[in-house]
């Protein structure tokens, strides 16, 4: 039947059977010609009955319909009429592709099913000249191919479909006749795609199949099969059916078990020769742990080390999970060969090679030793080796005695196998020393050996420890000092040197000692006397010399020797040819031994040349060496030669122009001249500031001065040819030259929030001048010191000192997050002399986010109609400083995923808050019997787009339905705790302090209300500066908490006690039925003596009731509580 396979990954590596150019040139041929056939089908001409991709059919037909196409080979004819073949096309039998014997393909979502088309069947017919070759290829319209689908020509087919591509396809396979692409036909494939297979994991790691490797060491018990965190699951099913466990390969028989735990389950064991069977319906999971506690046991200690393959499968009723597998090692211990006890001698060694078995072939084996194994005792063990070689190696210091030697081998799985032996070691005997010998020497006279090496040893001694001593039994012809010996340990050189002049032959002993045994070699060394021929002395060359007219050499250095002759006993005579220019008492030999000297001293007013020859004798032999000496004649030397430089003048800290000038000599040339400048007044011009340059006899010289001096400094320029000078000065006027400061602009950034400041020096640092100040900002001197109110509303101050500060004072709040604006302020900078310049400062402010406000928001509805809020809704009155962002609900009553929820409040109703504001409540018929208005609230959240909140909340008064009358609902005072102050300073009642004074009501809507407040001692004084002891208030709940808001408390000059403050609030009965109700409230506050008091002054009530508004008509209330009623 061919094969199908089905990998996990999917990982598949293709090969196309073609070349490159036959597969091209067939490619465009066969795209030409299946464009023809699908331009036929799309016509009607041709049809297929294929299910639409993606969609699982339920009617499988008998057979598969088979499409094929034949073409008719074209005909062609010459320019004469005459009729040719196309010899291009192959003729014979059409080609017929067979996929009857191809099954249909079952494969898993997310598994690769990999195939061959001829291993799994399919026939192509042959040809007139026996079987084709043929190309394969799917439908190449994208469109009819499912996603992910490809084929290679040879038939590779490979597939990993998708859970989204579910269902049973119709695979459309063409077969093209290689070289004769017009011969093709098309067949389909059924594939059947497929989800919800159960999977078993048996290691963990999420990777289907993926073997789980176990060890079992042979007669230490069970060992788990699988990971302790093996898994199953089944994506479309919460139970399983059924679970198979297989022992595939079974080597010992009986002895061999695979056990699990199924109590606490509904999952039965079934087990036989090697197998379990587990069967129930049971929840994935308890299959899961069942499967987890799979273990495996073999009670044959002899047991074959093969290692066992155990396969797992589980089954959801409907489809089965692929096979996962476990590896388990059998393992035994290894086997250490016994190791016979050993004796040695301290100082001696021996080697000993130990091995071990193990009936697990593939095992590596380590062979160790016990961490108590002497230092002299060591284990050396190539890798993969089951050998070692123990090397034994007891120094002579080693104390005699019984050693236990421990060895052991040990598995990579941790089996291991020991065996130990007794080694001896006994006092070492002493015996003599080693001394290697050495050969008889002979030698000339005056000369030495060459090094002479031998060596010595011992037994029990250390080679260091050893004395040698050598001797020679002809001390006139080599004593001891002639005797010396290097080296050391070891290895050591001996080198002879007899006394000089000294010949005839000695004896040399050298002997060897531990101090207990000694021994000794000798040799005979013989010295040959030497008899040289005489040979002429050496003398080292003088180059030829030339010298000035009246002047005389320097020593002349050369060196004299003879191989025969001392130095001393050679004779040095020296000759001019020309006794005119040098005679005999101008050349003067000095010197000792063999580096000589000679000086020449011409008569006075010669010059000319003369050969002058040095000789060295030593009596029989002589030897000469020449030079030419050459005395030049002398011209008389004049002074040189400087053009003058006029007087200079230049301003402070500028440098002088190239000031040029010329030198010369009658006989010098102008290079070779030497030029030098000084100033009388390094305080102005130092050598530092002085720069000659030019070549030859055109110079120039250039002055800076030092800077920040003026004044005056002689200048002298000197030229010499180095016996005579000539020196020329002027005068250099440095003028001084007064500048003002200079002012340099100043950069600053802060954040929206940050103030900040410069420290003393601030904007003045980068700017230069003496002693500099700041003498105004922004064109103003009285700004110096002070604030300075920018166009935002920020505030900067500058102070004379440079010292600088910087408030945004909140200016900047509507700048969105990374946003920036530019402040710019000029200041002008004066120096000691008044100078001044001007610079601006520029402060760069970065917007920071800025959590939003909520406000909190009030709606009514009745009992029986839900309320709506279109977009915006609770986040219309609530605000965010910043520009740009935008604020959405994020959480209702602090449950961020309420958000576009239907909850149910407390009170039962119903309330849906969307993100966007927009909002639903349903009283949800709760309120169905109100004998009053009923309030509901909920908290929201508000969030803008950087994630800052707020929080604010909703509140609906429920009424009953229209044409029903509430019950009349009473108002409530909300008054702070009881206040305390001294009799100066007032107290004032205000939400911004946290004791506010209000009055609310929850059906007076905006309905007028009379509200009288009242204090015994003292003033009251409204938010509209309306002042008394005692306010009676009407209008509505929202304007007289207006006026409330702000109220201050005058205590009355010199009272000290407690004042009481009386709130009276009377509804009038305009809403509900059974008339007015009221609410009266008071606080208490205490009142002190001042710590200190002027004694002036009064604040005494005015008396009288009053009533602080009094209108005729709706619009006189809006008018007389609008903010800007009593501002006109």
């Amino acid at each position: 039947m061919g094969r199908s396979r089905i990998h996990p990954k999917g990982m598949i590596s293709t090969a196309i059977a073609f070349s490159q150019p036959t597969m091209l040139s067939v490619l465009i041929l066969w795209q030409t010609l299946l464009g023809r056939w699908i331009s036929l089908k799309s016509t009607g001409q041709c049809h297929s009955n294929r299910p639409r991709k993606g969609a699982r059919s339920d009617e499988y037909p008998s057979d598969l319909r088979r499409f094929s196409m034949r073409f008719k080979r074209p005909k062609f004819h010459s320019s004469h009429g005459e009729r040719l073949e196309d010899r291009s096309m192959l003729s014979g039998t059409p080609l017929d592709l067979d996929l009857s014997a191809v099954p249909m393909q079952t494969v898993f979502a997310g598994e690769t099913l990999d195939f061959n088309l001829s291993e799994l069947g399919a026939v192509v017919s042959e040809g007139e000249e026996g079987p084709r070759t043929v190309m394969y290829q799917l439908d190449p319209d994208g469109d009819e191919r499912p996603e992910g689908m490809s084929m290679t020509f040879s038939g590779d087919f490979q597939w990993t479909p998708t859970a989204e591509q579910e269902g049973l396809y119709r695979v459309k396979i063409i077969a093209v006749e290689n070289g004769s692409p017009v011969n093709a036909d098309v067949e389909e494939l059924l594939i059947d795609v497929r989800v919800g297979r159960p999977v078993i994991d048996a290691n963990g790691e999420e990777q289907e199949g993926v073997d789980y490797d176990a060890v079992f060491q042979v007669g230490h018990g069970p060992v788990s099969v699988v990971a302790g965190d093996l898994t199953v699951s089944d994506d479309n099913n919460a139970t399983l059916q059924s679970a198979e466990v297989r022992l595939t390969n079974p080597l010992d028989g009986e002895n061999e078990t695979l056990n699990v735990n199924v109590e606490g389950t509904n999952i039965t064991a079934t087990y036989s020769e090697g197998s379990i069977s587990l069967t129930g319906e049971d929840t994935v999971e308890n299959y899961a742990a069942v499967l987890q506690s799979l273990t495996y046991n073999n009670s044959n200690s002899d047991a074959d080390p093969a290692s066992r393959v155990v396969e797992i499968i589980v089954n959801d009723g409907e489809f089965e999970s692929a096979v996962a597998t476990s590896t388990i090692a059998v393992n035994h211990s290894p086997d250490l060969a016994p190791i016979d006890d050993l004796s040695l001698e301290a100082g001696q060694g021996s080697e000993l090679v130990i091995s071990a078995t193990d009936p697990n072939e593939g095992d590596e084996l380590f062979l160790l030793l016990d961490v108590e194994t002497p230092d002299f005792v060591t284990l050396t063990q190539d890798p993969g080796s089951r050998e070692a070689t123990l090397s034994i190696v007891p120094g002579a210091e080693v104390e005699p005695g019984e050693f236990i030697i421990r060895v052991m081998a040990i598995d990579q799985y941790g089996l291991a196998d020991a065996e130990s032996f007794v080694l001896t070691v006994s006092a070492a005997l002493n015996t003599a020393p080693t001394l290697t010998p050495l050969e008889d020497q002979t030698i000339d006279q005056d000369t030495a050996t060459d090094p002479l090496a031998f060596a010595i040893g011992d037994a029990e001694s250390a080679a260091e420890d050893l004395e040698v001593t050598i001797e020679s039994d002809n001390p006139a012809l080599v004593d001891p000092s002639g005797l010396v010996m290097t080296g050391e340990g070891t290895d050591r050189q001996l080198v002879v040197t007899p006394l000089a002049g000294a010949f005839g032959s000695a004896t040399i002993t050298i002997s060897v000692s531990d101090g207990e045994e000694t021994t000794t070699e000798s040799f005979v060394l013989t010295v040959s006397e030497f008899v040289a021929e005489n040979t002429p002395p050496v003398i080292t060359p003088i180059e030829d010399q030339t010298i000035d007219q009246d002047t005389g050499t320097d020593p002349l250095a050369f060196t004299i020797g003879d191989a025969e002759t001392p130095v001393e006993g050679l004779t040095v005579t020296v000759e001019s040819d020309n006794p005119a220019l040098v005679d005999p008492a101008g050349l003067i030999v000095t010197g000792d031994g063999a580096d000589k000297s000679l000086i020449i001293t011409p008569l006075a007013g010669t010059f000319g040349t003369a050969n002058v020859s040095i000789t060295v004798s030593d009596g029989e032999q002589a030897t000469t060496e020449s030079f030419l000496l050459t005395v030049s004649e002398v011209v008389a030397n004049s002074a040189p030669t400087i053009s003058e430089i006029a007087d200079q003048t230049i301003d402070q800290d500028t440098g002088t122009e190239s000031l040029a000038f010329t030198v010369g000599d009658a006989e010098t040339a102008a290079d070779a001249l030497t030029v030098s400048v000084e100033s009388d007044n390094p305080a102005l011009v130092d050598i530092a500031g002085i720069v000659v340059t030019g070549d030859g006899a055109d110079k120039s010289l250039i002055f800076t001065p030092l800077a920040g001096t003026f004044g005056t400094a002689n200048i002298t320029v000197t030229v010499s040819d180095g016996e005579l000078s000539t020196s020329e000065s002027f005068q250099l006027t440095v003028s001084e030259v007064v500048t003002g400061p200079t002012a340099v602009d100043d950069g600053f950034s802060t954040d929206a929030n940050s103030p900040f400041s410069v420290d003393p020096a601030g904007v003045l640092l980068n700017d230069a001048g003496d002693t500099l100040t700041v003498s105004d900002v922004n064109g103003d001197a009285a700004n110096v010191g002070t604030p300075v109110v920018l166009t935002s509303g920020a505030e900067v101050t500058i102070n004379a000192d440079g010292s600088m500060s910087f408030d945004p004072a909140g200016k900047y709040a509507s700048l969105a997050e990374g946003e920036s604006a530019v402040e710019t302020v000029s200041y002008t900078a004066t120096d000691s002399d008044a100078a001044t310049a001007t610079a601006n400062v520029e402060i760069t402010v970065t917007g920071v986010n800025d959590a939003p406000v909520a406000t909190d928001d009030t709606f009514a509805t009745e009992s029986d109609t839900a309320l709506t809020l279109t977009v915006a809704g609770v986040l219309a009155n609530d605000s965010d400083v910043d520009n740009g962002d935008t604020l959405t609900v994020s959480a209702v009553e602090g449950v961020a995923e309420s958000v576009g929820q239907s909850i149910e409040l407390e009170s039962g109703a119903l309330v849906t808050l969307n993100a966007d504001g927009s909002m639903t409540f349903d009283p949800n018929g709760k309120f169905g019997d109100l004998a009053e208005p009923a309030v509901v609230s909920f908290d929201y959240t508000v969030s803008d787009s950087q994630g800052l909140t707020s929080e604010g909340s909703v509140t609906v008064t429920i009424s009953a339905p229209s044409g029903v009358v509430n019950e009349n609902a009473p108002p409530v005072n909300n008054l702070p705790g009881n206040q305390a102050t001294d009799h100066a300073t007032p107290i004032v009642f205000a939400e911004a302090n946290g004791n506010a004074i209000s009055v609310s009501d929850p059906d007076a809507g905006n309905g007028m209300v009379e509200v009288t407040v009242r204090v015994d001692s003292g003033l009251l004084t409204l938010a509209n500066g309306f002042e008394s002891d005692r306010h009676k208030l009407l209008g509505s709940i929202g304007q007289i908490n207006t006026l409330l808001n702000g109220l201050v408390y005058t205590p009355s000059s010199g009272f000290e006690g407690n004042a009481t403050l009386t709130i009276v609030s009377d509804d009038l009965g305009n809403t509900g039925v059974g008339g007015s109700r009221a609410d009266i409230d008071s606080l208490l506050i205490a009142v002190a003596a001042a710590a200190s008091s002027s004694g002036e002054g009064s604040t005494e009530a005015t008396g009288g009731e009053g009533i602080d508004a009094i209108v005729d008509s709706e619009d006189d209330l809006n008018d007389l509580f609008d903010p800007c009623h009593f501002l006109a």
